[in-house]
């Protein structure tokens, strides 16, 4: 029995025997690349953020926020809550983790308010809480650290009284210490912090701030990039931090990633969202891969291997209502070593996924004339598969990504002869595709040797299959050579009186092709274009 096997027959046990366990499988999936390792609901009626913790030994466990205070559980058979530190109790609690301590915020208040510090250290053993910091703030909507190192601090936004973002040396955990705070007089909603940046979301202001914390005690902004949409939720950055993506709260708005490489020249490259109707809430970046929480769509899992071309390749759906507004999956989080990835569902309480690592791939392309090699923007590009009339820029150029598989793409302009092109991706494959589309006007023309003689003749110049060359009786002798584009020999020999020659090319790549005719007494030389176009 393997071990999908085995979990299906334990959770059906546990079924049986007494519909007030809590543990287990989720009966309604709806899911592709994505498989629902474990789903637990602790009976509770909300819940919400969700972050991962490696102990030392290599176990690994979730820390979930839920109505009443954060739950830890272990991600390995047994699977089980392990322990639960209480809090306020509120909708929203956000959880990150530095080294073995867990830090906890809540807009709740009452009893237990402020940043709870969780020490996981005991582990397998019962969790405690270490502590709970109240003195700059007692209450925040987001808590973030910089996933991409080990500094022990952590960034506390959306706070009471000051709604800007507190920044927390926590490298003794039993006792954090301010130690500065950016307040630009406007709510920070939520935060990503890389090295010596931080990028704070004023969700009202529909900007996101971009702010140089080299020296914490004194941040400043370095520039604002103004969102096109509204309710500036959150955001993360690709690994190189070149690229940002961007989520706003606001049914009806993608997420949109930004080339941030000159932060004096930001722009827009991409946008994404799998229902138009819903939104993305939080993305996560990881690798090449951004892992979103979309609310009433779930999970969704999307390549941004190039950024410009965003290709979702997984997701898994938690909410079987009407798509649109704040119901569903509250967080997602991607970062285990293993590559589990869990998520915080608003009522259905843990989910832990395991991803294929299903990848996609692209193909880049333009079209010109194939006599000139001019661009032809204007030209039409019809990709199957499924039917998509694809975008040319001022250069005549196209891109797409998609799924690995087998393609058709049509391109045709005014004036030229259209072409079919078949062609097949695989996974993280890229593929140029340069189409070059013939004149009309060459379909039958034919290529004189001579112009004061007729008496070769190499023909069609438009050829797939065949070349002819037909000599008369008053003809010289020649050598004839045929090259391709780049120089290399396709094709030699001589001819000479009344020869009928057939030069067989359904080999050849489409493309144009040169023809060189260089008289035996050396006293002519000729060369011409030849267009070689395979249907």
């Amino acid at each position: 029995m393997n071990t999908s096997q085995r979990r299906v027959m334990k959770n059906f046990f546990l079924f049986l025997i007494g519909m007030t366990l809590a543990p287990v499988i989720g009966w309604n999936q709806s899911g592709w690349n994505v498989d629902l390792l474990w789903e637990y609901n602790r009976g509770e009626d909300r819940f919400s953020g969700s972050w991962s913790y490696q102990a030392p030994d290599g176990t690994e466990y979730a820390l979930l926020g839920t109505k009443s205070g954060t739950a830890i559980y272990r991600l390995a058979e047994p699977f089980a809550e392990v322990g639960f530190i209480p809090g306020p109790v509120s909708n929203w609690r956000e959880i990150t983790v530095v080294g073995q301590q867990g830090y906890v915020v809540t807009e709740g208040s009452g009893t237990g308010e402020g940043m709870q510090v969780i020490d996981l250290s005991p582990l397998p053993g019962e969790p405690v809480l270490l502590t709970t910091y109240t003195a700059t703030f007692t209450t925040g909507h987001i808590i973030q650290r910089d996933i991409y190192s080990e500094i022990p601090r952590v960034y506390v936004c959306g706070t009471t009284p000051t709604n800007g973002v507190h920044i927390l040396d926590v490298s003794n955990p039993a006792d954090p210490v301010q130690i500065g705070e950016y307040q630009p007089g406007y709510y920070i909603h939520d935060c990503h912090v890389r090295g010596n940046r931080l990028y704070g979301a004023a969700f009202y202001n529909k900007t996101l701030d971009i702010v140089d914390i080299t020296d914490p005690a004194n941040p400043e902004l370095i520039t604002t990039l103004p969102d096109p949409g509204t309710n500036t939720h959150s955001c993360s950055t690709t690994p190189d931090e070149n690229f940002l993506f961007l989520a706003d709260e606001a049914d009806g708005y993608p997420g949109r990633l930004f080339d941030i490489s000159d932060l004096d020249n930001i722009t827009q490259v991409a946008q994404y969202s799998a229902n138009a109707t819903s939104l993305v809430h939080n993305p996560y970046i990881a690798g090449d891969l951004a892992i979103l929480s979309h609310n009433t769509e779930g999970l969704r899992i999307v390549d941004i291997a190039d950024p410009s071309l965003p290709v979702e390749v997984g997701y898994f759906d938690t909410y079987d209502g009407v798509s649109g507004g704040f119901k569903g999956l509250w967080s997602a989080c991607p970062y285990f070593p293993s590559g589990k990835i869990i998520g915080g569902d608003r009522t259905r309480g843990l989910l832990v996924w395991e991803f294929s690592g299903q990848r996609a791939a692209r193909f880049y392309g333009s079209v010109r004339d194939s006599i000139s090699g001019a661009p032809l923007p204007d030209a039409t590009v019809m990709f199957e598969s499924p039917v998509e009339l694809l975008t040319l820029n001022q250069n005549a150029q196209f891109k797409k990504g998609l799924l690995p598989g087998d393609f058709i793409l049509t391109a045709s302009a005014e004036g030229y002869i259209s072409k079919t092109v078949l062609f097949s991706l695989a996974a993280q494959g890229n593929l140029t595709l340069d189409v070059e589309l013939v004149p009309e006007n060459w379909t039958s023309a034919t290529t004189e040797a001579f112009k004061d003689g007729n008496s070769c003749r190499i023909f069609p110049n438009l050829f797939s299959e065949q070349l002819f060359v037909k000599c008369e009786p008053n003809a010289e002798e020649w050598d004839i050579r045929i090259f391709d584009a780049r120089g290399s020999l396709c094709y030699s020999g001589d001819i000479s009186a009344e020869t009928k020659l057939n030069i067989y090319t359904n080999g050849w790549l489409s493309g144009i092709y040169y023809c060189e005719l260089i008289s035996k007494n050396g006293k002519r030389h000729e060369v011409f274009k030849l267009v070689c176009h395979h249907p």
